[in-house]
């Protein structure tokens, strides 16, 4: 959920920007679009990258099962 949240504000952010750009090129820019863009789309990347973090956490159920077993989470080397 914040992973599309966070595209979300990305996408929000670059057309605040696009829209500097525009009214920039016509002499009418306001100072206030380019930080609303700026911020909005570094609080959807900021949000997108924890959704990434959270997503890469190992599940830490059935731990010992996993251990006796002899079953890990990590790929083998292939040397």
């Amino acid at each position: 959920m914040a992973s599309r949240a966070g595209s979300a504000l990305v996408l929000i952010g670059l057309i605040a920007l696009m829209i500097f750009l525009v009214t920039f090129s016509v002499d009418q820019a306001d100072v206030r679009v380019l930080i609303l863009g700026a911020g909005l789309s570094a609080l959807g990347l900021l949000l997108r990258r924890r959704a990434a973090r959270a997503e890469q956490r190992v599940s830490e159920r059935f731990r010992t099962l996993r251990r006796i077993l002899g079953h890990t989470d990590e790929p083998p080397d292939s040397d």
